[in-house]
């Protein structure tokens, strides 16, 4: 961390380098900033950086008043495999730049700095998020996001669902004994990381290191979030994380053990989470990104009324966006689904470091 910071302390423009996981100022620019989310948090950051060993800084522009007035968090990403270059931010559904409010800052400055220092440092960088108006960046629609309103009544809530059967998989899974716990401590991730494991097996995706899923304890622990587990019958069968700046209630991971799927543990697991969301002034649920391609997913997340959106990326300095897909991509997801899971976990500790 502190040797990003001093890579960086030549910045072009008016940027100046903060440290976002100790400065106050950045977090007195996250309550500022609408757009702010759980992904600008310290606690999240701090996460990636304890875990990953990411050096994390933050390109802010300074307004009138000494206060930032925008803002970047960046984990610089060391690779042999990948390159070096920036992330903004590493395993984060999406990480758009900050800009306080009442607004103060042309988006459009904000970019052309920060393309200028990308070019500087000789450094490809990822903005997951839209950051137009350098010239330099390219801006891609890659994934979907979906977001739901949340008000006190939830009652209000459900009448924004746009299939009935939404409800009637909620009436199934509590008819045939289905119960959800809410749980905030490391046995349950340690109980969650176990249905995960067999999960991405399925799916043929690499699963995140152990230690980091642990690690959201301490994020738990600050009150940014928790587990969902359904259990029926003495056994954990979904479960799903979620974490919260206060304001967002954000679906990170979820899992399941697709032999009591007809069950519809997850209608009743998302609905509990709707109905804590409602009573603890939460003002949205985000569903969480969605590759284009993923009719099926897409599908399940409309369903329960939430608004779909374009998620956009940006890039800087020729980043390859490209990375992490492609026929490796799929040859390892063959390896995944066709070998045991402690595969899946073996290439998930080794190569996500690299790809972020």
């Amino acid at each position: 961390m502190r040797q990003s910071s001093k890579r960086f302390a030549d910045l072009p423009g008016d940027l100046v380098s903060v440290d976002p996981l100790h400065d106050a100022a950045w977090l007195d620019l996250l309550e500022r900033a609408p757009a702010s989310t759980l992904f600008h948090h310290p606690a999240w950051l701090r996460l990636i950086h304890d875990h990953y060993g990411y050096a994390i800084s933050a390109w802010c522009l300074p307004g009138a008043d000494g206060r930032l007035a925008a803002g970047i968090p960046l984990a610089l990403v060391p690779s042999h495999l990948t390159g070096t270059r920036l992330i903004a931010l590493p395993f984060s559904d999406s990480c758009p730049p900050l800009f306080a409010s009442p607004a103060g800052i042309d988006p459009a400055r904000l970019a052309q700095d920060v393309a200028s220092a990308c070019s500087r440092f000789e450094l490809g960088l990822e903005v997951r998020g839209a950051l137009p108006g350098s010239g330099d960046g390219i801006v891609l629609e890659r994934y979907v996001q979906h977001e739901l309103t949340l008000h006190p009544d939830v009652e209000a809530v459900v009448e924004q669902f746009t299939k009935s059967y939404v409800m009637r998989g909620v009436a199934k899974a509590r008819r045939e004994g289905v119960a959800i716990e809410r749980r905030t401590d490391q046995d349950a991730l340690v109980r969650f990381f176990r249905l995960h494991t067999l999960t991405r097996r399925f799916q043929g995706v690499p699963t995140q290191p152990r230690r980091f899923i642990l690690g959201f304890s301490e994020l738990f622990d600050a009150g940014l979030g928790f587990v969902a587990i359904a259990r029926y019958e003495g056994h954990d069968i979904a479960a799903a994380v979620f974490l919260t700046d206060g304001r967002t209630l954000t679906y990170k991971f979820g899992a399941s053990d697709r032999r009591y799927l007809g069950l519809r543990p997850n209608n009743l697991l998302f609905m509990e989470a709707i109905r804590w969301g409602c009573e603890n002034g939460q003002k949205r649920l985000d569903f969480g990104r969605t590759d284009h391609d993923n009719a099926g997913l897409r599908a399940f997340k409309s369903t329960w009324g939430a608004t779909e959106s374009p998620l956009a990326f940006t890039y800087f300095g020729g980043y390859n966006a490209t990375l992490g897909r492609g026929r490796v991509r799929r040859l390892t997801g063959t390896a995944i689904r066709h070998t045991p899971p402690s595969f899946g976990r073996l290439i998930g500790q080794a190569f996500y470091r690299h790809f972020g």
